[in-house]
């Protein structure tokens, strides 16, 4: 499987990675820097150099800077077997997962850069959502299946009584735009919503509105409004207003339900994630918000190529 011969067919590059041609290029450009300057002192498998590399040799695995990150985004998009990603790619199944790794932090590092990636800590997020125009956030848990662990206590964990089966957990925070601006650290998914709000409670600017579920019954940050539905009281129904309100509430829930679904783009979060390394499933979610931010703010092709001298062959012309 070969980048430029992918990118000649703009349908099945997007299947292939989730991002358009236009913002994979974009994200191409400022993925190569870091890239190099990692590379220069340490190899592909991530051992240190004797001396500095500043070039790749001419056999290199996966050659090209390009070709690296098309690597690493097919086996996010598409949650592959070690050994099928190392058949389409040329490269044997032992260095699968050590490549995967390296390329990936290197990925966080770029979309950090970009501040394309969601804060992790209150004190970030209040400084940052005081900055926007709109103050009307929606608050969310979203889940990841991963396999049942062998160990019976982790097993008791991770198992979500509600979802029935092993999960990892995150809250998300984001605004009308669907741009997610919070990502929780993960936790397993027995851990009740509202728990993770008070083991990482939030910082939001004074006066902004908060839109969450009943999941989140008696969660109410200082100094914003919280919005919810009526919960139904025991063995009483909702009045006719409480039920018109209900309905008229969970619609504008659509903004989160669309911003967490973009995170499952990536088969890899939605499908049964395989992999163990804890510091690896964090990062890997962190690096699906950065993309997924790429993408809901990257659709306007002449904002992306005004900033990339790559992508001059795809700026837009004025047909008189």
């Amino acid at each position: 499987m070969n980048y430029q011969d992918l990118k000649q067919n703009p349908t099945a590059f997007l299947a292939l990675t989730s991002l358009t041609l236009v913002e994979f290029e974009y994200l191409s450009e400022h993925f190569v820097p870091l890239w190099e300057a990692y590379y220069k002192h340490n190899t592909l498998e991530g051992k240190k150099r004797i001396l500095p590399a500043f070039r790749e040799h001419g056999n290199a695995l996966l050659k090209g800077t390009d070709q690296k990150l098309f690597f690493l985004l097919v086996s996010i998009k598409n949650n592959p077997l070690q050994s099928f990603q190392a058949g389409s790619f040329g490269v044997s199944q032992a260095k699968v997962s050590k490549i995967y790794r390296i390329l990936l932090a290197v990925l966080d590092t770029t979309l950090a850069r970009l501040k394309l990636a969601p804060c992790r800590d209150s004190t970030a997020l209040k400084q940052g959502l005081s900055k926007l125009s709109d103050n009307v956030f929606w608050l969310d848990g979203t889940q990841t299946i991963i396999p049942r662990n062998t160990d019976k206590d982790v097993q008791k964990e991770d198992f979500s009584g509600k979802q029935h089966g092993h999960r990892l957990k995150n809250l998300t925070i984001c605004s009308a735009s669907q741009r997610i601006h919070f990502l929780s650290p993960t936790e397993s998914g027995s851990v009740h919503d509202k728990t993770l709000t008070d083991w990482y409670r939030l910082s939001l600017p004074t006066g902004c509105v908060l839109k969450q579920d009943l999941g989140f019954v008696g969660h109410h940050p200082e100094g914003v409004i919280v919005e919810m539905p009526f919960k139904k009281p025991w063995n009483k129904e909702l009045s006719f207003s409480q039920k018109i309100y209900n309905q008229l509430f969970n619609s504008t829930r659509v903004v989160v339900e669309h911003s967490n679904s973009g995170l499952k783009r990536l088969r890899m979060l939605q499908d049964v994630c395989r992999l163990h390394h804890e510091q690896v499933r964090d990062r890997i979610r962190v690096v699906a918000c950065g993309l997924h931010n790429l993408r809901v703010e990257g659709v306007d092709a002449t904002r992306l190529y005004q900033t990339s001298s790559r992508l001059q062959a795809y700026a837009p012309t004025n047909s008189e």
